[in-house]
């Protein structure tokens, strides 16, 4: 009967510990639940989203990306869809262009550009039902209505509008702060913004820069205020969006030279006169290093006391030029670096040279576009040479312990949009639409005949270029045709491949005309996945770093082959090009001009390599 009681006892003891040991290990689980396990080396398509019209062809104005949301502005047209699956939400439209977007207390803020003749006007900031489409109130916004959202690090100086979780809140005349009810546009509360005494000049000076008294930015919580003029003490202060009162004030003594706010999600950055100092969304200040004036940054988040930001080193002693987030400065160097929010003391640094546009902290994850030669990224597009090299957009994908591998390129052609959540969102154009694409950060098996950069394809699967075309076959275009492999084209995403993936054709004395290149631009998993970048990488729109929106004129005679004419160079001079999807391979055939002689040549090689250059052709 003892021996019974003492197992018995045994027994719910050991079921006591079990069941605290299994809550500890749940516990634990949900504590990183916003940290994939392991470091992610793949992009998956989790959704993808074509909205109405083409983005360069109205004004071009940034979508507002939240963790729930997207509002993808078109025109007159306003398109809200649930990032969590890709669905359309509702439907906006207006009579007047959308200029700004944001997202707000879970409304749509959106600011139009009225058309009064010989100029523009954005004087109106409205709120929409996201799940209708339904105005739900309007009101003055104030002169430039520009909407400030939180997250992105970048500048948020002088902003009107605001847009943090809780509501927006409006930056009215006579330097006041006015809190808005987000589902009514009702005041909530307005307030003198300080305008120190030094500010006003006794005698104008029309040669030095205007002094402003203060900067605003936006956290996920918090309108963050930075008031002063040089000479004075510096005084930060984050305000409630809901009640207008200050929820933390700092005073962070005098500058004289430069000063300058900058916020991200939930985390605050100060710079003044080469000192920058740190402090998360709660007011919490990151201990500082000694000062570094070769140094500069900017914060992309806190998660679990650790604070995230990204720096530009400038060597020759100078202060870093950090005016953006984006720093491409030959002599500078960018890295992203982890501290200690309670010690300040580094956890890890990691260079982060080769980042395109804003870096952006998401869910255990921080990542961005990457500079990648000849790819649909950002106003470089379509620059000299580069639709003959044509290749996908590509990120770093970096966890919170710093861990990062290869590019990853991107399944779709297009520019970095933001991050919702864990999702990157890729933009692109295609005929019909703009498409919005949102790619999972995943893991899959590599080695070395199928790295990381190339997608999931293996190094053997990327043919030889100059194989492309058969002797019999260049023989019917002209005589004596010789095939030059292109230089560097070994090399895609910084991957070594055994062949070249590009191959210039010309004959010994025939006139240009007859010169074109041949392209392999990029190998997908499948078909599919092929078609999918290729009617993403033709270029649609514009040409913005040509100095203006020329419009390619594109034609496709066939399914997957896409045949276009598009200006390139500061003479703009017309080039005849092709894109060309054959299985799995996307394929492109450039010439040197748009003769009507080289636009003939262009039409029969693409034509040949859609219908010969499949798996079972391809060597």
């Amino acid at each position: 009967m003892v021996r019974k009681r003492a197992r018995i006892v045994w027994s719910a003891g050991c079921g006591i510990v079990l069941t605290l040991g299994l809550l500890a290990l749940l516990i634990g689980d949900h504590g990183r639940t916003d940290q994939p396990p392991g470091r992610p080396n793949a992009l998956t398509v989790a959704w993808s989203f074509l909205a109405p019209g083409r983005a360069s062809d109205t004004v071009d104005v940034a979508p507002a990306v939240s963790d729930r949301m997207l509002a993808i502005p078109q025109g007159r047209t306003l398109s809200v869809v649930n990032t969590r699956n890709g669905r359309l939400l509702s439907t906006v439209r207006s009579s007047d262009e959308f200029q700004e977007v944001g997202l707000s207390g879970n409304v749509v803020l959106a600011v139009p550009r009225k058309d009064l003749g010989l100029q523009w006007r954005y004087d109106s900031l409205h709120g929409y039902d996201p799940a209708t489409g339904r105005e739900l109130w309007n009101t003055g916004a104030g002169d430039g209505g520009r909407i400030a959202q939180p997250g992105g690090g970048e500048f948020r100086g002088g902003m009107p509008v605001l847009a943090p979780d809780p509501g927006p809140v409006v930056e009215a005349a006579g330097d006041r702060l006015m809190g808005l009810a987000p589902r009514t546009g009702k005041e909530r509360w307005t307030k003198r913004m300080p305008v120190p005494a030094r500010c006003a000049r006794s005698e104008p000076d029309t040669s030095a820069s205007p002094v402003y008294p203060y900067e605003v930015a936006a956290t996920r919580k918090y309108v963050v205020l930075l008031s002063s003029c040089p000479g004075t003490a510096v005084e930060l202060d984050a305000v409630n969006p809901e009640s207008g009162e200050i929820v933390w004030h700092k005073r962070l003594g005098r500058w004289d030279a430069s000063l300058a706010l900058v916020a991200a999600r939930n985390a605050i950055g100060v710079r003044k006169d080469g000192e920058f100092r740190l402090f998360t969304e709660s007011g919490e200040e990151v201990p500082r290093r000694k000062g570094d004036r070769r140094s500069d940054g900017w914060p992309l988040g806190e998660a679990r006391g650790v604070m995230y930001l990204a720096e530009t080193h400038s060597p020759d002693g100078e202060q870093a030029d950090t005016s953006h987030a984006d720093t491409s400065h030959a002599a500078q160097k960018d890295s992203v670096r982890a501290v200690r929010v309670d010690t300040g003391k580094p956890v890890w640094t990691r260079s982060a040279r080769s980042w395109f546009g804003g870096r952006e902290l998401g869910r255990g994850i921080i990542t961005g576009g990457v500079h990648t030669g000849g790819a649909y990224d950002g106003d470089t597009r379509w620059s000299v040479g580069d639709a003959r090299s044509q290749g996908p957009g590509a990120s770093n994908l970096m966890d919170f312990a710093g861990r990062t591998g290869s590019r990853v390129p991107w399944p779709v052609a297009g520019t970095f949009v933001g991050m919702s959540g864990e999702l990157l969102i890729i933009r692109s154009e295609e005929k019909n639409g703009t498409r919005y694409t949102a790619l999972r950060p995943g893991h899959r098996v590599t080695d070395e005949e199928s790295p990381v950069a190339l997608g999931g394809a293996k190094r053997k699967d990327w043919p030889h270029a100059c194989g492309l075309l058969s002797a019999d076959f260049l023989a019917k275009l002209a005589r004596g045709y010789v095939k030059v492999p292109v230089k560097g084209s070994r090399t895609v995403l910084g991957t070594q491949l055994p062949h070249p993936s590009g191959c210039r054709f010309a004959t010994a004395s025939g006139p240009d005309s007859d010169i074109f290149t041949v392209t392999v631009r990029w190998v997908a998993p499948d078909a599919k996945a092929a078609r999918t970048y290729a009617a993403s990488a033709v270029p649609w729109g514009g040409s913005p770093a040509s100095g203006g929106r020329i419009t390619a004129a594109v034609t496709e005679p066939r399914r997957g082959l896409y045949l276009y004419t598009y200006r390139t160079g500061l003479a703009q001079k017309p080039i005849a090009d092709a894109t060309v999807v054959s299985g799995r391979y996307v394929f492109g055939v450039g010439s040197v001009s748009d003769e009507a002689r080289a636009e003939r040549l262009v039409r029969r090689v693409a034509q040949h390599l859609s219908q010969h250059a499949g798996p079972e052709h391809t060597p």
